[in-house]
């Protein structure tokens, strides 16, 4: 008969069964395990709740609820975490590693361990588990393992892969072979699973690098070649296993790479690129997504590294690698708000206690919630919350005050200095040049004239200049950049419009500044539109590229409000033009776009505008617009001509002219001169007889011509072709036409010899005999030789294989690799050249203002240009621009002129 304390007791337990999220399955394991402690009761029915793989393996084997005995033992935090020596080295390591995990998640689960002590536990674990593979591999050189990301943090999840880098003294093969073996004795599967998934990718030159480096090796690294991102990743180390001393040696050398003196230009503007990527890979999963998402860890972890990155470089008391240890830090430092650091620690541990949990439950590495109502309830109850709404109420009102605060502080980064006071004071000759003004006479003469005249704006000024002279110090020019500043705000309405954004978004000071130290161009732009401005206070939007779709959109509606006056819409399509070239220079500058979006979203700013022109004009026949060139290899610069072809679908003479009408509207109203200058100059001399042929063809009329009298310089012309506005069908035949002609079974010697001959004269007229090692367009190594090279090649080869037919250079180059065409070796060589190449050529023309593709003549205007592409002096970027071209030159020389190497 049941005594009542037995039957006090188990109702204790049915209680905890009904509170369990998962009640039945409590039953099922308690029922299984024939438990009649309160203690173990309770463990099991959390544990049946919280996670089904371990639930099972304790069904499996009871015994494994012997962890928690003796409670003592049990529920010690600084408990000595030692992997087992025993003879079944690595199936033993699986078990105790097992048992040890389910310990923690026990302790977790039980509330006798906070989120702090947990992470902390799961990283001590991780450390012991490479203690022990140390000891298996044990032939080679002393090794150390640095722990990096959560396990340098001390905070591991559940079901974390760990991120480690090796350091060893000593043989580099005999170490790579010992960091193998731990590796392998870490990830390989056996009957009794896996340790760890290890993540190496870290290391320097990620997949590429050496497996194991030295102290020094890595002080190298970070010294020439490290980029911004890893200098925020490598804030996150500890000694995880290992020699102590190497490890010691390895901090030492990295230290000044992660926080040196000077923060670098690009390091910001790099890591905000770096974060909206992150976001915009996690936007499918929407506001379920607990890591990358508005509101979530990222957000918080992002914004905590970018403080200790700008103020840790000053304060060492800052550069704590766990997360909540590094909020308190910055807290006490004053770098960020208490009540900031109180919401942004209550937020991460509620963010981080929800993914211990996802990941508990199968033991599996996701960072969402769960998408069906039951499964929310799930995660809602094993949460702590007695209800889904009141989970979903908590979990938004996080998210919320995360995205505010991350918002506020990781695009306003400077926003304490905004109070400062009488500084502008200290902005003496003396302190400017200390700051690298070349003329701070000058530079000091027009701070004084900017604060003249501005009546109750002066304040704001004052507050402005201090962040933003700096801003403009670590620009390529920055005295030019300071009188472009008072240019900008020459006139009241200008004033009105920058100054308020100046005195609102430290950000966008920081942000004007590097683009009026960076470019003479978009200064000029930025004068005109005064308005963007406002959309540098909002860096998440900037950082995303437009589409086409929105472009037309946009050129249809500037020039439907002119309707009715035809000369008002050709200048409301010109200011369109301008914006968008605009805001795609802020996205060169500021580095949230690469090389390769750039041309493209200049030639997408082309299509828009052009296709409008097009429906503006009405044409009377189908009409049709083709891109040639650069034009067509949607490869623009911001000083490309627009190549193109017209074509029509018509046979009488009537039909000819009208299309002709179109053709000559079209060049009148792109090329024409404005206020707001040429859109664009557009070339039509690659149609068939040049200058001398008709402007606008029928289809049949090229079929004729391709046929009968087409060159080979126009079959190479048209490989970059591409159908650009107008009427589709008109537009889609004739690029069958083209391929048809282009594309071609046999390419013969004769014509191979004609292509070299041909790349020969273009070499000797346009090239002065001095200037052919200065030029990256027609030079050797340049952009010709690339293109024509490819070009070349597609010609050969291009019949039956249509992914080398790509009318863009880059992915044509990957064409030609993938089949086989292209070695490796040749494919990295061209496309470093072209990415080289195309950097040159924009930043060249943002500093000059000017289309050119050679070197300044002038030193000091080759040290900005120098200063723009990142390099430290003009030797620098000349002996890049050297190994680079005459890389470049050596496959051009093998495989469009056949000579042997």
């Amino acid at each position: 008969m049941e005594t009542s304390s037995q039957g006090h007791q188990n109702q204790d337990i049915e209680h905890l069964i009904a509170s369990c999220p998962w009640p039945e399955d409590a039953r099922s394991l308690i029922d299984d395990l024939a438990i009649n402690d309160e203690r173990r009761a309770r463990a099991a029915a959390m544990l049946a709740g919280a996670s089904r793989s371990m639930s099972k393996a304790v069904r499996r084997d009871p015994s494994l609820l012997g962890v928690l005995d003796p409670p003592s033992e049990f529920a010690t935090e600084k408990m000595s975490l030692v992997a087992p020596d025993d003879d079944d080295a690595l199936d033993g390591l699986r078990r105790w590693k097992r048992r040890q995990l389910l310990r923690i998640a026990l302790r977790d689960l039980l509330g006798e361990a906070d989120l702090a002590t947990v992470g902390r536990e799961l990283s001590l674990l991780a450390d012991a588990c490479f203690v022990r593979a140390l000891e298996i591999a044990d032939e080679g050189p002393p090794l150390a393992v640095i722990g990096m990301g959560k396990l340098g943090g001390n905070e591991l999840n559940y079901a974390s892969d760990v991120d480690i880098v090796f350091v060893h003294e000593g043989d580099s093969a005999a170490a790579a072979r010992r960091a193998r073996k731990v590796l392998e004795i870490l990830t390989a599967f056996t009957p009794e699973g896996q340790v760890y998934r290890v993540d190496i990718e870290l290391r320097p030159e990620g997949g590429a690098g050496a497996l194991s480096r030295t102290p020094e090796a890595f002080g190298t690294y970070f010294d020439r070649w490290a980029v911004p991102w890893e200098r925020q990743a490598y804030i996150k180390t500890r000694l995880s296993a290992g020699d102590p001393e190497l490890g010691n040696a390895f901090f030492d050398a990295i230290k000044p790479g992660v926080w040196g003196e000077n923060l670098e230009a690009d390091t910001v503007p790099h890591l905000r690129a770096l974060k909206l990527r992150v976001e915009e890979s996690a936007k499918l999963k929407g506001d379920r997504e607990l890591k990358k998402g508005p509101g979530g860890l990222r957000d918080i972890e992002f914004t905590v590294q970018l403080l200790q990155l700008v103020h840790g470089r000053t304060d060492p008391t800052i550069r704590s690698p766990n997360t909540l240890t590094a909020l308190r830090q910055l807290s006490w430092g004053e770098y960020i708000d208490q009540a900031d650091a109180v919401h942004f620690t209550t937020a991460y541990i509620h963010l981080r206690t929800v993914e211990h949990r996802v990941q508990l439950r199968d033991e599996r590495q996701t960072h969402e919630l769960p998408s069906g109502e039951a499964d929310q309830v799930w995660a809602a109850r094993a949460s702590g919350f007695e209800s889904l709404e009141a989970f979903q109420a908590s979990h938004l009102r996080h998210q919320t005050s995360v995205r505010e605060i991350h918002q506020r502080i990781f695009y306003r980064q400077t926003l304490d200095r905004m109070h400062e006071t009488g500084l502008v004071s200290e902005l003496l000759p003396d302190h400017l040049g200390q700051l690298g003004f070349e003329d701070p006479d000058r530079a000091a003469g027009t701070i004084e004239r900017l604060t003249e005249n501005l009546g109750r704006r002066a304040n704001v000024m004052q507050q402005v200049l201090v962040i933003m002279v700096e801003a403009l110090a670590t620009t390529p020019d920055p005295d030019l950049g300071l009188i472009r500043l008072a240019w900008l705000l020459d006139g009241s309405f200008r004033v009105g419009t920058i100054l308020p954004v100046l005195r609102d978004s430290p950000i966008a000071i920081s942000d004007i500044a590097r683009l009026l130290g960076s470019s003479r161009v978009a200064a000029g732009w930025m004068r005109n539109h005064p308005e963007f401005a406002r959309l540098l206070m909002n860096p998440e939007v900037l950082a995303i590229a437009r589409t086409a779709g929105e472009l037309t959109s946009d050129a249809t509606e500037a020039m439907q409000s002119a309707a009715g006056d035809h000369d008002l819409q050709m200048a409301e399509l010109r200011r369109f033009v301008r914006r968008e070239q605009l805001r795609v220079a802020a996205r060169d500058i500021l580095g949230l776009a690469s090389i390769i979006e750039i041309p493209e979203e200049l030639t997408l700013i082309a299509d828009a505008a052009v296709a409008a022109a097009v429906d503006g004009l009405a044409p009377e026949v189908p009409f049709a617009v083709i891109g040639l060139g650069r034009y067509g290899g949607l490869d623009l610069s911001y000083a490309s001509d627009l190549d193109v072809i017209f074509v029509y679908e018509g046979a009488t003479s009537d039909e000819a002219r009208a299309a002709n009408r179109t053709a000559r509207g079209l060049l009148r109203e792109i090329g024409a001169q404005t206020a707001e200058g040429r859109a664009w100059e557009i070339d039509a001399r690659l149609r068939p007889e040049g200058e001398n042929g008709q402007l606008a063809r029928s289809l049949e009329g090229y079929e004729r011509y391709y046929a009968e009298r087409g060159q080979l310089w126009e079959r190479q012309a048209l490989l970059k072709r591409r159908f650009v506005a107008g009427d589709p069908e008109v537009g889609n035949r004739f690029l069958q036409l083209a391929d048809q002609w282009c594309y071609q079974p046999e390419f013969s010697e004769a014509e191979v010899e004609e292509i070299r001959t041909m790349k020969r004269r273009i070499e000797a007229e346009r090239l002065g005999a001095g200037s052919k090692a200065r030029d990256v367009k027609l030079g050797a190594g340049g952009l010709s030789d690339i293109e024509f090279t490819v070009q070349l090649m597609q010609l050969q080869h291009g019949f039956g294989r249509t992914t080398i037919r790509d009318n863009r250079t880059l992915p044509a180059i990957v064409g030609l690799s993938e089949h086989n065409l292209l070695g490796i070796g040749d494919r990295a060589t061209l496309d470093v050249g072209y990415r080289f190449c195309q950097r040159f050529r924009n930043a060249r023309y943002h500093l000059s203002g000017l289309s050119s593709d050679v070197f300044p003549d002038d030193d000091h205007e080759e040290l900005l240009l120098a200063r723009r592409l990142g390099y430290p002096s003009n030797k620098d970027l000349e002996a890049d621009y050297q190994e680079i071209t005459e890389a470049v030159r050596e496959v051009t020389d093998r495989l469009l002129y056949g000579e042997s190497a």
